[in-house]
């Protein structure tokens, strides 16, 4: 079904241009004439003076910005209204050029943004955890270890961390090149404070975040297909079995498990390699309040877990980021605490949130909802060279775009964050375009369309003819040299 045709604000826009254009052009055709000053004070002692402006005063030269508008409006529109016109399904799109909206379509309407949603949790994960914070994985004992040996059991207590990852399991990731925590670097913690033998059992305690390890929007294939894992504030492996015995082995076999079981068995296994033994077996509980910090693990920064989860869109990161912004905001753990503060940080830092709806942190939950104008804002706040823009990934080359836009217009010079459902697909970043233009837009499409995320991808492509108006450089002011 094809999109009404109704004027958006992108038309109001261009037709705004127009008329200002055609009013600059009369104007220029009046102004024909060099006004020349008579000589003043300054020439009469001999001072040099600036040079008469070769430029008539009243010249659309000296407009240039709306000159150009009047011509490169249009025909954007040109390029963009009958793509989108024969996309099925809903669309809002927002593009915007050194601050000036250059098209608008349905830009308020309130879309599910699929994983375009990362952005906002992104952005207030670095607002209210900060850029520089680590994540804490505890280990922890009734008393001091003696003389190297633990009496009674080693209880690990998670941080949240969601990067922790063995070498079988890092084969099984389908980027090659994503970001991920060596788990044996916690063993290592517990070796360097001189521990080389515990006499109980390892205990996982994830009670820092609550115990629910799915969400209720989401369907069970998710479950199965490994597209979010088991949450928990203790987890490796993205709480898949599998590893536990062989952390090292590549298994195809593997399948959601109790993360915090899993966590505290492969604990085990790793300690074993490094030569500390453990004498029981591994359980889930909660640290005694007055137990004994044995070693600290401390996970990368925020600004890198972020960068990971943009990267490539790692569902398992953004709601464990979710969560830990509850605990920090509120002192809960919780999905919902976490999804109160990222609202309410957003409208404290001014974003449009009148029509947001969070159902989670990923975007998973086809409940959630956002305008494209918001998904804008998102980008514009977050300027290329900062931790967000950074994190994007590039058209063709990296992260979730790098099997995306190969051999396309936009290859190489789009970085935008993606969103993929089966009935949603988006895009949100930046575009730079062969004319020279660094594009900031925001595109959200809901619907069957049987292209999928190529319909995205499109759009994306149509950005790279921004511009065919005449250029800015051929529209300022004559010099006086020329």
């Amino acid at each position: 079904m094809a999109l009404a045709t109704r004027p958006t604000a992108g038309d109001r826009t261009v037709g705004m241009s127009i008329r200002f254009g055609g009013i600059l052009a009369v104007v220029a055709l009046l102004a024909t004439t060099v006004i020349v000053a008579a000589p003043s004070r300054a020439e009469e002692s001999g001072f040099a003076t600036a040079a008469a402006p070769e430029t008539p005063l009243l010249s659309a030269r000296r407009f240039p910005t709306s000159l150009q508008a009047a011509s490169a409006d249009p025909a954007f529109a040109g390029i963009l209204d009958p793509y989108l016109a024969k996309v099925t399904g809903t669309t809002c799109a927002l593009v915007m050029d050194a601050g000036r909206i250059v098209y608008a379509r349905d830009e308020g309407d309130s879309l599910a943004p699929a994983s375009v949603q990362k952005l906002l949790t992104a952005a207030v994960a670095l607002e209210v955890l900060g850029p520089t914070t680590r994540l804490a994985t505890i280990m922890a004992a009734e008393k001091e270890a003696d003389n190297g040996v633990i009496e009674g059991d080693l209880f690990l207590v998670g941080g949240g961390d969601p990067l922790l990852t063995t070498a079988g399991y890092r084969t099984s990731l389908e980027n090659p090149a994503q970001f991920s925590e060596d788990f044996t670097a916690v063993a290592d913690a517990l070796a360097a404070a001189g521990v080389k033998k515990v006499n109980g059992g390892i205990v996982g305690d994830d009670s820092r975040y609550e115990d629910t390890r799915w969400l209720p929007g989401w369907p069970t294939r998710y479950q199965i297909g490994g597209t979010v894992g088991p949450l928990s504030a203790l987890i490796v492996n993205d709480g898949q079995t599998g590893f536990t015995q062989s952390p090292n082995v590549a298994n195809p076999n593997r399948k959601a498990g109790d993360p915090t079981l899993l966590f505290a068995e492969t604990f085990k296994t790793v300690l074993a390699s490094k030569g500390i033994d453990v004498a029981g077996p591994s359980r889930t509980g909660t640290a005694p309040e007055d137990s004994v910090r044995i070693a600290t693990f401390e996970s990368v920064t925020v600004a890198e877990i972020v960068d990971e989860m943009l990267s490539d869109s790692d569902n398992t990161t953004a709601e464990l980021l979710t969560r830990e912004i509850g605990f920090v905001s509120s002192g809960e753990g919780t999905t919902s605490a976490g999804l109160a503060a990222i609202v309410d940080t957003a409208s404290r830092l001014g974003l449009p949130v009148d029509n947001l709806k969070m159902a989670d942190g990923s975007g998973l939950d086809t409940e959630n909802r956002m305008s494209c104008t918001l998904a804008l804002a998102l980008i514009t706040a977050s300027p290329k060279g900062s931790t967000i823009a950074e994190s994007l990934p590039l058209a063709g080359k990296t992260g979730t775009l790098r099997k995306r836009m190969l051999a396309a217009a936009s290859t190489g010079r789009v970085r935008a964050k993606t969103g993929t459902l089966n009935t949603a697909n988006a895009l949100a970043g930046f575009a730079d375009t062969p004319s020279g233009n660094q594009l900031t837009f925001a595109f959200i499409h809901n619907g069957s369309d049987s292209r999928g995320p190529v319909v995205a991808d499109g759009f994306a492509d149509r950005l790279m003819g921004f511009a065919a108006g005449a250029k800015l450089s051929t529209l300022g002011p004559i010099s006086p040299s020329k």
